[in-house]
C-alpha cells in the first residue's frame, strides 16, 4: 500500500520489525468461496502482472490445485461459486474418484470427488517485498501505536512519527498493538502451523485442500519442489506462541504424514516446523478502512494468513480511500464500518477458513460467502 501512495506523490515511511520474510513462495488462488473475494483476487492478479511488467521479472508460477471432497453432497455447496472462479481465469474440472486417480495418480475413496483447478499460482512475495523496500523509506525497529485526542502516531526507536494517515498492517499482531493503544478491533488472532515435508511423492506437484482428512499441501515454488513441499492442518485456537510451538511436535508430524500417506504411501519425513500468529475478523472477511473514533488511523487485516491472495487488491483500494478517492470495486464486504452495529459472535472458529471451498460458513459469518447462502 505504501507503494501505491508513493507513486501518487505521498511521503511514505514503512516501519519494519525485522522479521524474516518467507523463504518459500506463497499461494495466490482464485478458488475462493466468496464471489467478492474472487473479484479482489482478480484485482490482486492485475497488480502482480503490473509488477512483473514494471520490474521486468516474473513473480508468478503456475501450479494445479486439488480440492478433495468426502462425497457428492459436500461438493454441492461450492457449485454456485464455480462460475465466478472460472471467470477469474481458472480452468476447473470436477472428477469422481476414478477420474481423479487417472489424472493425478493419488488414492481416493469410492465416494470422493475432486475439483481440479489449473492456472492457479505461487507468488514470490519475498522478492516483491525486497524490491519495494528498495523504493520506499524503511525504518527498522519495533513500533508502538499511540492515540491522543483521536490522532494516531507511532513511537519507534525513541522517535515520534506523525502523519496524515497511520496504517496498521501487522497481521496477527494487529490485535495486540491496538489493545496496547487502548483500541479494540473486530479481529481475533490465533496460531497457524505447518511443516516442510521431504519426499518424492505425487503430492509434491499439487496444492491440495483435503477435506476428508483435514490437511493441506502446497509446493515450495523453488528448486526443492521435486523433493519437498509444505503441509499443515490450518489453524489452532491459541495465540500463545510457546503453546503453539509445543503443539507443532512429533505427534503432529506423525498424524500429518499418516494422513497424506492415505493419498500416496511414498516415504515422507518432516523437516522444518513453522508456526506464527494470524487473524480473522468476527465475520471471517478481511477488514479495511478508518478505525472508528480516530481521526487518522487506518486498518488492513484479517487475512487468516492468506494475504498474498487478497492483500494487494485491498491495499490498493485502501490507498484510494486514504487519498479521498472512490474504490474501483465494491468493498462493502471488507469495510470496517460493517461492525458498527454488529451483533454476531465476537469470536471465530479457526477450523473454518475463508479460503475453504467446503462446509457451510459458521454462524455470524459474512453473507458474502457462497453468495449469501448456507449457514451452519
Amino acid at each position: 500500500m505504501g507503494y501505491f501512495l508513493k507513486i501518487e506523490g505521498y511521503d511514505v515511511t514503512i516501519i519494519h520489525n525485522g522479521r524474516k520474510l518467507p523463504l518459500v513462495d506463497l499461494v495466490f488462488s482464485n478458488m475462493l468461496p466468496s464471489p467478492s473475494d474472487v473479484r479482489v483476487s482478480r484485482e490482486t492478479m492485475r497488480i502482480y502482472r503490473g509488477f512483473e511488467e514494471e520490474f521486468k521479472t516474473t513473480f508468478l508460477k503456475n501450479y494445479v490445485a486439488l480440492h478433495i471432497y468426502p462425497n457428492r453432497e459436500s461438493l454441492k455447496l461450492v457449485e454456485p461459486v464455480i462460475p465466478d472462479i472460472v471467470d477469474a481465469g481458472v480452468r476447473v474440472r470436477v472428477f469422481d474418484s476414478k477420474e481423479a486417480n487417472e489424472v493425478t495418480g493419488l488414492i481416493y475413496g469410492d465416494d470422493e470427488y475432486v475439483i481440479h483447478g489449473e492456472y492457479e499460482y505461487l507468488v514470490s512475495i519475498r522478492r516483491i517485498i525486497n524490491i519495494l523496500h528498495g523504493i520506499l523509506d524503511i525504518i527498522r525497529g519495533t513500533a508502538s501505536l499511540k492515540i491522543e485526542n483521536g490522532n494516531a502516531y507511532v513511537l519507534v526507536n525513541n522517535e515520534k512519527l506523525t502523519g496524515d494517515a497511520v496504517v496498521l498492517a501487522a497481521g496477527g499482531w494487529n490485535v495486540e498493538i491496538a489493545r496496547e493503544a487502548g483500541l479494540k478491533l473486530p479481529l481475533v488472532n490465533y496460531g497457524t502451523r505447518a511443516l516442510a515435508i521431504i519426499g518424492r511423492t505425487r503430492l509434491n506437484k499439487y496444492s491440495i485442500s483435503d477435506y476428508t482428512y483435514d490437511y493441506y499441501t502446497r509446493p515450495m515454488g523453488n528448486l526443492l519442489d521435486p523433493i519437498a513441499f509444505i503441509a499443515g492442518d490450518g489453524n489452532v485456537k491459541t495465540n500463545d506462541l510457546r503453546q503453539l510451538r509445543r503443539l507443532t511436535n512429533k505427534s503432529y508430524a506423525n498424524w500429518l504424514i499418516g494422513s497424506m500417506k492415505k493419498r500416496d504411501p511414498s516415504m515422507m519425513i518432516s523437516a522444518i516446523a513453522g508456526y506464527s500468529l494470524v487473524e480473522m475478523a468476527y465475520d471471517y472477511e478481511p477488514v479495511i478502512g478508518k478505525v472508528p473514533n480516530t481521526n487518522n488511523l487506518y486498518l488492513i487485516g484479517g487475512f487468516d494468513g492468506y494475504g498474498a491472495k487478497l492483500g494487494p487488491g485491498l491495499a490498493f483500494e485502501l490507498s484510494r480511500l486514504i487519498m479521498g478517492l472512490k474504490p474501483t470495486i465494491d468493498i462493502s464486504c471488507y469495510d470496517i464500518n460493517r461492525f458498527n452495529n454488529y451483533e454476531g459472535p465476537h469470536d471465530v472458529d479457526p477450523r473454518w477458513e475463508p479460503v475453504m471451498l467446503y462446509l457451510p460458513a459458521p454462524s455470524g459469518a459474512s453473507p458474502c460467502f457462497y453468495k449469501g447462502g448456507l449457514r451452519a
